[in-house]
């Protein structure tokens, strides 16, 4: 808990992120690309580790770093159990420090920590006045634990087909798409989908309509009809692609986790001539890593197995065992382990993990502010689920949620930030000006970063379901867009 001199009256709750397990330095950047901290901006600031210390629960034949997914209350305090403790300690050391508790109470946090913020506006109303939810893993049972495994399979298929495959009989997934390939791909998407806003600029800001029926044509035109080659893909690549975006699913065709939407973000050339993209750290891995050391699977494979699945499956902490368990597992039946209910607490990982309740009339009776940005682009938690969700809370609330609770998607943005995307924005303030003035965010001018292909362009990002539409004029400019109904 960091206490400024010149404190604002207000609290500010820093986020987890990832397994947490680490109290971290409470002085983070604000989200949103926000060079600042709130500490310097006058907030009393506390961080957690959630209930666990990574250093201290590590068993390397228990998956490392998320050991604590074999201990029921960890498990609990991980998913949100541990915010309502903190909160009110800190409160209460504020109050002692300064003589009086503070005026207004935020909560801020990204990924893990934007599922963090859902649990704080369903399940502790009162801790919090305005909540800050970045690109939230508010289903993290479902996308990690099904999910992620479903898209690791599904690039094991590619990586087969290619004929990829590791010493140990493995397929390398990284080896499944080269970064060319992944141009390709961007490059066939934005051909489908660039110039549904009016203007073909390299960021698809009507990202609903880009979905596979649009797509499709544009990936059979670069479909290898014979040997693969530079400027086409295997079928098998393009399969594994299309799988991939339709989503997990059941025999029944149901899905199990969500689809995702088509978008330029997948890969992109920087201007020093590097392939970037968050699509390749999280679902492929390095290219030339001997191993598979992609996230989806040395961090999905083991939080599936450990901390989203009853009971837990003891899987060892190196990339050769996750890679076997992340292949090898039953999708469906993941599903259906993450809603066993287990160990002294009788929870299932669906149980203390999900946030995805629509009724959040508590939250909106004290006044609370919800507002939450998610990159179109984010290869780990789709943005069309958090969508369905908010149309959820938008019904139970008869059409009214806006008054409360605003989402900005970031077209182009991966997880969190980067991407060919305009993704510098001061979505904080936005917060606490709607919070306690009573001005509710319409659009945010966001700018592009130096390592995108046109760095210092502005474009609009407009609260759901609004989006940017070009009207003419300089092509590199907000003033050029306006926020438009579909």
């Amino acid at each position: 808990l960091r206490l400024p001199d010149a404190w604002n009256g207000r609290f500010f709750f820093q986020g987890g992120g990832g397994p947490n397990g680490a109290i971290g330095n409470a002085i983070r950047p604000l989200m949103g690309a926000q060079p600042s901290n709130a500490v310097s901006q006058g907030y009393a600031v506390v961080s957690q580790d959630s209930g666990h210390d990574n250093d201290v629960n590590r068993d390397p034949a228990r998956q490392g770093e998320v050991t604590f997914g074999w201990d029921p209350q960890a498990r609990a305090d991980y998913g949100g159990a541990s915010i309502p403790p903190v909160a009110a300690t800190a409160k209460a050391l504020i109050a002692r420090y300064y003589g009086r508790g503070p005026q207004f109470s935020y909560y801020v946090g990204g990924s893990k920590g934007g599922q963090e913020g859902f649990m704080a506006v369903q399940r502790y109303a009162t801790l919090f006045d305005g909540v800050l939810a970045g690109y939230p893993g508010f289903r993290l049972a479902d996308a990690g634990g099904v999910g992620q495994m479903w898209d690791a399979q599904a690039m094991a298929e590619a990586a087969r087909a290619m004929g990829a495959m590791a010493a140990d009989g493995q397929p390398l997934l990284n080896k499944a798409l080269t970064d060319d390939d992944l141009l390709l791909v961007s490059g066939a998407v934005l051909k489908a989908c660039d110039g549904l806003d009016g203007l073909e600029d390299g960021i698809i800001e009507a990202f609903p309509a880009c979905n596979t029926a649009r797509v499709a044509p544009a990936l059979t035109a670069i479909t290898c009809a014979g040997a693969k080659a530079a400027d086409c893909l295997a079928p098998a690549q393009v399969a594994a692609l299309r799988k991939i975006f339709d989503g997990a699913k059941g025999p029944d065709g149901r899905l199990l986790y969500a689809d995702w939407p088509w978008d330029a973000g997948i890969a992109y050339r920087n201007p020093q001539g590097a392939v970037s993209g968050g699509w390749r750290m999280w679902k492929l891995g390095p290219y030339a890593s001997p191993t598979n050391t992609g996230l989806a699977v040395v961090l999905g494979g083991k939080s599936a197995s450990a901390v989203f699945t009853s009971p837990p499956t003891e899987v060892a902490d190196d990339p050769g065992a996750l890679t076997r368990y992340s292949l090898g597992v039953n999708v469906v039946e993941n599903a259906r382990k993450g809603r066993v209910k287990w160990g002294a607490l009788n929870q299932s990982s669906v149980d203390f993990m999900n946030a995805d309740s629509g009724d959040l009339s508590e939250f909106n009776r004290r006044g609370g502010k919800l507002l939450i940005y998610h990159g179109v682009s984010d290869p780990v938690f789709s943005i069309n689920d958090t969508i369905a969700w908010l149309e959820k809370v938008n019904v139970m609330d008869r059409g009214q949620a806006s008054k409360f609770v605003r989402l900005f998607p970031v077209p182009g943005m991966n997880h969190g930030q980067g991407g060919p995307a305009t993704d510098q924005f001061d979505a904080f303030g936005a917060l606490v000006a709607w919070r306690e003035r009573g001005v509710a965010p319409t659009q945010f001018t966001a700018t592009a970063r130096p390592g995108t292909p046109w760095p210092g362009r502005t474009r609009l990002l407009c609260a759901w379901p609004q989006q940017p539409r070009y009207q003419g004029g300089d092509k590199e400019s907000a003033a050029s867009f306006r926020c438009v109904n579909p």
